[in-house]
């Protein structure tokens, strides 16, 4: 009898493809996966031709999966409609083949899977074509494939994928698949399969989860960052209603009880006193008294220098940016299901950051990785909050002591007061004119903590020894805190970028965007500020800087002819203009918004995208348009500081945009044939400079820090 092993792979060009089983194990073709056949890692078919599609990146509304899975259904032939999706445990076999790293984020699922969805469907289509020939004994060549059959057209017989599957699955896996030539994926939408479930009731996030004999828990941490719980009565939270145990952490306690409500009733009346130590950290909106020091005195790292600097004989135009920290705010708590017992580890988790969660399991449980199993649901929001471990280990700490499943759940409080926020940032950005009026020389200090550090920890990095030395900066750690900068879509002939990595007791990390957001918000409002000084209009300015780069330029014109770039405008009314080059697509977006007094009304957002192609444009679509509501939000919306605490800590004081506070919206896209881009965090990146030039072109205000409300503004 034929054993199957997954981890028997035939390298692709990229990715993998290979034969499948279960978390390392070997499994009989016979035996199947949950009822049925593994053809592949990423198809499984049972008996009564149901078919599995297995998504390996997270859901968390950007529809990747749909996506994703309609690439490989369609290289099976099969309408989407007729397969259903599962989301793929940890395994080697999923990570993502850029960054060999088991993952979602970074806006790139479907540019980095695009190729191995359609060699894994393909390689898949030919194993079952050729079991198919072997059961009705005539050759492959003369079969083919829809709706879940296999076809021989001259004698009118058939047979389904479910019963081809066994022998399908013991056969090699094609080296090189051939791949369909008449697909008809590209521009057609087709039925997200995760909207109908949402809108009935029945979609299952983590916070959904209900495990036999599952226990709930609440928890608190210190509200200072550092400090700990010096004293508090555990008999006294014993004894209140449905409490069933009072675990302790390092920095707080979580209370396990039958229902949530009874473990947050009892956190909330229990005598907890809090140590003294920990952070001082204090920073409002304004940045500048705990950032501004190191902008004028560095040491600064030297990421980017590009010519031989200004001309003495141009003119020198120089100008300082501030953004300020941020919450992820995911409006699904954050939350974690998870039993230890047995030898065994099984997780439910609304997580992005699978790989690491398995390599947090494997070192809080000392089980080896095939004992543990992660089972990944629906997210309510993850913007990177989503992809670090912290709140799987707490509950992997209180499941350890309980002994039975247990649900964590965080409050919204807990929520905010210990984020990985996403970093403030001040910029000081320098640029020069030449005596016709164009940009010769740019010059750009950074100074932010590293988004990268919680991710990539100093352990990874043994030869650094000096973290503040910049001549040996930890690889890659920061390259974030300037994404956007080293790569500007302009010709600039002079350009320098360096960054000064700060370092706070405050937990940053990534944030939707990443620093390509932040940056824009910065490079886009002083490119603005040059055309003013420059005499020249918002886009013929940057059309002259733009005209080595026509895919970029291509962007810039649509954009300015469908909003209606130079027509009048009327008194208090403004359009800005903003265009970016990240995630590997290119966006512009133009904002018409009008001001009276404090007051700003947006009216209109057009955008124009080029991400090489759009595979399914109402997901496309969707994804833009999230990102731009989003972006509004950034806007409005801040974290601050007060002695190592966070300030905000629920909606009331961290305002979200409102329905009546979005514009009327338009997306447009070119298919450009470049190579695959992202969608899911393009939408928001060029946002914040394109209100911000409209702003100036209503009223002559310009705004240089964020949020909003620091120069007296607000949406209305």
């Amino acid at each position: 009898m034929l054993l199957i092993n997954r981890r028997e792979a035939l390298a692709g060009a990229a990715g993998a493809l290979v034969i499948s089983g279960v978390l390392g194990r070997m499994v009989r073709a016979e035996e199947g996966v949950a009822g049925g056949v593994p053809v592949t890692a990423w198809v499984r078919v049972s008996p009564d031709n149901s078919i599995t599609l297995i998504a390996s990146q997270s859901e968390m509304g950007q529809g990747t999966s749909t996506t994703l899975a309609a690439i490989l259904a369609d290289e099976l032939y099969l309408p989407f409609q007729q397969v259903g999706i599962e989301f793929a445990p940890f395994d080697p076999v999923y990570r993502d083949p850029v960054y060999q790293w088991m993952f979602t984020g970074n806006s790139q699922s479907v540019s980095s899977f695009y190729d191995v969805m359609r060699k894994m469907g393909a390689a898949a289509r030919e194993m079952l074509v050729q079991a198919a020939s072997l059961h009705l004994q005539v050759p492959a060549a003369e079969l083919t494939c829809s709706g879940g059959s296999v076809r021989h057209a001259s004698t009118d017989r058939s047979v389904t994928f479910g019963r081809a599957a066994a022998v399908a699955s013991r056969l090699p896996v094609p080296k090189n698949p051939k791949l369909r030539t008449d697909s008809s994926l590209d521009g057609n939408a087709v039925p997200r399969w995760d909207i109908p479930s949402k809108v009935d009731g029945t979609a299952k996030f983590g916070i959904d989860v209900v495990v036999p004999g599952m226990l709930v828990a609440a928890v608190r941490r210190a509200p200072r960052f550092g400090a700990h719980l010096a004293k508090y009565d555990a008999a006294v939270l014993q004894s209140k209603p449905g409490v069933v145990r009072v675990v302790p952490l390092p920095d707080g306690i979580v209370v396990v009880a039958g229902t949530y409500w009874q473990a947050r009733r009892a956190l909330d009346s229990a005598d907890l006193t809090w140590s003294d130590e920990g952070s001082a950290f204090s920073c409002g909106d304004d940045l500048a008294p705990v950032f501004a020091e190191k902008l004028a005195s560095g040491p600064f790292f030297s990421h980017l220098k590009k010519g031989i600097g200004a001309d003495p004989a141009s003119t020198r135009h120089t100008a300082t940016y501030q953004i300020p920290f941020q919450a992820h705010a995911t409006m699904e708590p954050m939350n974690c299901t998870a039993h230890v017992a047995d030898g065994r580890c099984e997780i439910w988790a609304p997580t992005q950051g699978v790989e690491m969660a398995q390599t947090v399991a494997t070192q809080v449980t000392g089980l080896p990785t095939d004992k543990i199993l992660i089972h990944r649901t629906l997210i309510g929001g993850g913007f990177g909050r989503r992809l670090l471990a912290d709140f799987i280990k707490q509950a992997l700490v209180v499941a350890m002591a309980v002994k039975v499943p247990v649900k964590v759940i965080w409050s919204r409080e807990e929520d905010f007061g210990h984020d990985f926020y996403r970093p403030g940032m001040l910029h000081t950005i320098s640029g020069s004119l030449g005596a016709q009026g164009q940009l010769t020389e740019l010059s750009h200090r950074v100074v932010s903590p590293s988004y990268m550090l919680y991710i990539f920890p100093r352990a990874m990095f043994p030869n650094v020894k000096d973290w503040t030395d910049p001549a040996a900066p930890p690889p890659n750690i920061d390259t974030m805190a300037v994404e956007g900068l080293v790569d500007v879509p302009y010709d600039i002939p002079n350009q320098s970028v360096e960054q000064h990595r700060l370092e706070l007791d405050v937990p940053v990390s990534v944030w939707r965007t990443t620093g390509h957001g932040p940056n824009n918000f910065v490079l886009e409002s002083f490119i603005d500020e040059l055309a003013v000084a420059a005499h020249a209009d918002a886009v013929a300015f940057r059309r002259s800087l733009l005209s080595k780069d026509a895919r970029a330029l291509k962007v810039l014109n649509l954009v300015a002819d469908k909003s209606g770039w130079g027509t009048p405008t009327g008194p208090n009314v403004g359009r800005g203009i903003a265009i970016a080059r990240a995630f590997g697509g290119i966006i512009a977006q133009v904002v018409e918004l009008s001001v009276s007094g404090s007051d700003i009304k947006l009216h209109r957002v057009v955008a124009v995208v080029d991400a090489g192609r759009t595979l399914d444009p109402g997901i496309a679509e969707s994804n833009i348009l999230a990102g731009i509501v989003w972006g509004i939000s950034a806007m409005k919306t801040s974290v601050t500081f007060d002695n190592g605490r966070a300030v905000q800590s629920n909606f009331d004081s961290f305002d979200p945009a409102h329905l009546w506070e979005t514009p009327r919206c338009e997306v447009h896209f070119i298919e450009s044939g470049a190579k695959l881009g992202g969608m899911g965090e393009l939408g928001p990146v060029p946002l914040h400079a394109a209100v911000c030039n409209a702003i100036y072109a209503a009223i002559g205000t310009r705004v240089r820090r964020l949020p909003l409300s620091l120069s007296g503004l607000r949406f209305v």
